[in-house]
């Protein structure tokens, strides 16, 4: 079958994440702010920095969920343990024939680059071997 809202779907998914990350984010400025050792502050700090690179999130993620372990018991530290999945910057990639993103769903595509996010989109070229019966 021809998926037409691909792109659209795609990015929902991209937006869902970030809007996760940012309450994350959020959640680290709260506890930045409370009475909590200067070690939690840095590691949340760097995790802050790196937001918005993969690789560095990446390290950064794994500080900070051995920080949050040390004292499980503060609310906003079992907040964001609640949320440990979107911790590292994860890469979204949207994945479509050409059939899609040339004709049926070349409005949505348009769109998500025009968004100018950080988002992937593979186009296959499978014009040779689709049968989407037409002559």
């Amino acid at each position: 079958s021809l998926f037409e809202d691909n792109a659209e779907y795609g990015y929902g998914i991209y937006l869902g994440a970030k809007q996760i990350r940012e309450k994350i984010a959020d959640l680290m400025r709260d506890a930045m702010n409370m009475d909590i050792d200067s070690e939690a502050k840095e590691v949340f700090q760097q995790w802050l920095d790196s937001f918005d690179n993969g690789e560095k999130s990446r390290k950064a993620s794994e500080d900070v969920l051995e920080a949050l372990r040390k004292n499980p018991d503060n609310p906003v530290y079992k907040q964001i343990l609640s949320l440990k999945d979107y911790l590292v910057k994860q890469s979204v990639w949207i994945i479509g024939g050409d059939g899609w993103a040339y004709d049926i769903g070349f409005g949505g595509v348009d769109h998500v680059l025009a968004m100018g996010d950080d988002i992937n989109i593979l186009v296959l070229d499978s014009e040779v071997y689709s049968n989407t019966g037409g002559p």
